[in-house]
């Protein structure tokens, strides 16, 4: 669905123009430039009275045309990120990818815009499996910086969980330890960055070693991440089983399938399965659980990585 050449023809295609006098708007001051010519003196441009009276016309005409090119291209940029935010929330990834490029095939000149573009592309790589994908995507980002600071604090959780994926385990260590050591995180982003704390900790097998911190992990997240808590409950419960506390990973276990279905769980995480067989999931109400698992509203919540 997506690769390599794809996105890097995507990440270059997009890029904001250099000139914003381009196009309509050059158009647009040439014939400004000619008004103001005959303004100062008809005859400079033309000598029959006839056609110079043309230009008021031909100007106001210009700058109509203008102005409906510029509110059909919003339009249609506003009908396309509505349907890449309801695809990605919907998990149709070829809808999503479809929109997508729509969106970054030409300039955009709204940096948010073009980053939450970016990244819905990375949230499919993820979804199929495509991590080395999804790492260039964060990394362009973070490289360019045009994005608003809570999308690149995305870009950069999601590059932790990218990269320990694809095996760079150092660098992965190296990042998140740079984010954990950033006090001024406030808290939604603070748990961010210890979810992805966690899995780290589970990919690389340490994660008994930090039995000790589940009750304060455990409460960052419901305090901060609303129904996705849940993806941090499931590792936490996952943390606990390894370190042979089954009693208290099987009630985190529930408490994590009370807030998400236990295969979007195993979808995200498939570390998770070892545990989905062994505990029982909470009994949900079909209505409520499908209320609970579209609580996403954009690109951006989805895309911190790890959730």
């Amino acid at each position: 669905m997506l690769d390599l050449e794809m996105i890097e023809r995507l990440i270059a295609s997009s890029r904001p123009r250099t000139s914003f006098v381009r196009g309509p708007m050059l158009i647009l001051l040439g014939v400004a430039i000619l008004f103001g010519a005959w303004s100062a003196d008809s005859k400079l441009i033309f000598a029959d009275r006839g056609l110079a009276g043309l230009i008021p016309p031909l100007l106001l005409l210009a700058i109509i045309v203008f102005f409906v090119r510029t509110v059909r291209q919003q339009k249609a940029l506003a009908r396309n990120m509505q349907e890449m935010t309801e695809s990605v929330l919907l998990k149709q990834w070829p809808r999503a990818v479809d929109a997508s490029q729509r969106v970054l095939s030409k300039p955009v000149s709204q940096s948010v815009v073009r980053a939450e573009s970016l990244l819905a592309l990375a949230i499919v790589a993820e979804a199929s499996q495509a991590f080395h994908v999804s790492q260039r995507i964060y990394e362009s980002l973070l490289e360019e910086r045009a994005a608003d600071p809570i999308q690149l604090h995305h870009a950069c959780v999601g590059l932790g969980t990218a990269l320990l994926r694809t095996g760079q385990t150092t660098d992965a260590v190296n990042l998140i330890d740079r984010l954990q050591r950033d006090e001024d995180l406030p808290g939604p982003l603070q748990a961010n960055v210890e979810l992805l704390a966690v899995f780290r900790e589970i990919m690389m097998g340490h994660a008994a070693d930090y039995v000790d911190r589940v009750e304060d992990r455990q409460q960052l997240f419901r305090r901060h991440l609303g129904t996705r808590a849940g993806f941090g409950y499931g590792l936490l419960a996952l943390v606990l089983d390894r370190a042979g506390q089954t009693e208290r990973a099987a009630q985190l276990w529930h408490d994590a399938t009370m807030l998400v279905s236990v295969g979007d769980l195993t979808e995200r995480f498939s570390e998770l399965r070892a545990i989905a067989n062994k505990y029982p999931a909470a009994q949900v109400p079909a209505s409520i659980a499908a209320n609970t698992n579209t609580q996403v509203v954009n690109p951006c919540e989805v895309a911190m990585g790890v959730g």
